[in-house]
């Protein structure tokens, strides 16, 4: 069985880190995510609660789309299913309002790895508590 290392994630005050990334992580403590990309990240989770009110599953695809890394996220409810396209371009970009309502895949920009894995990682705990926000 794989593990990841799961630890708390601490939300920062501010627009953005001032990095360029994300996540911030330190190599002792918690990850970091600043106040905005926190709300950018509960408004992808509160779009995916909207479409799958519970997420049974989560299967990731690696793959590389012309020069750039890419997982491919399908997060699968009894009824209904949410694709994203996770894109290692070395910037950040979130799904707009216009690509939640007509968008059949969500694509989201991340500077590093990193990101990718915390990101997916925060997936796989909405799918655990999709009662809660994640945050």
């Amino acid at each position: 069985m794989m593990q990841l290392k799961h630890t708390a994630l601490d939300i920062v005050a501010g627009e953005g880190n001032g990095v360029g990334v994300l996540f911030e992580a330190p190599p002792q403590g918690n990850p970091r995510i600043s106040e905005a990309h926190a709300d950018e990240l509960a408004a992808l989770c509160d779009q995916i609660r909207l479409r799958i009110q519970t997420v049974e599953s989560i299967t990731c695809s690696p793959h590389r789309v012309g020069h750039h890394s890419c997982v491919a996220v399908r997060l699968a409810g009894a009824k209904a299913s949410v694709n994203l396209l996770l894109t290692l371009t070395g910037t950040l970009r979130w799904p707009t309002p216009q690509d939640y309502a007509q968008a059949p895949r969500w694509y989201i920009n991340l500077p590093d790895a990193v990101d990718a894995v915390y990101l997916v990682t925060q997936l796989a705990k909405y799918s655990k508590t999709s009662e809660q926000k994640i945050s």
